[in-house]
């Protein structure tokens, strides 16, 4: 499905002459998003593990 299939979900690319960065750059750049003020957290995991989305209540002094 190519285009199509990006234009569906979503995909987005970058324009042309956009160096990609290395791994070790994506990775600090999500660990630097880390922060008391921020309602996620970005940590190491396991490969088993994979990714996962956590979504409920602040837990960062909220009382709500």
């Amino acid at each position: 499905m190519g285009r199509l299939w990006d234009k569906m979900t979503g995909t987005r690319y970058p324009g042309g002459g956009v160096a990609p960065l290395t791994t070790l750059e994506v990775r600090t750049a999500l660990f630097a998003l880390n922060g008391p003020d921020v309602p996620f957290r970005v940590r190491n995991g396991t490969p088993k593990e994979g990714a996962e989305h956590r979504a409920g209540p602040p837990s960062h002094g909220a009382n709500g």
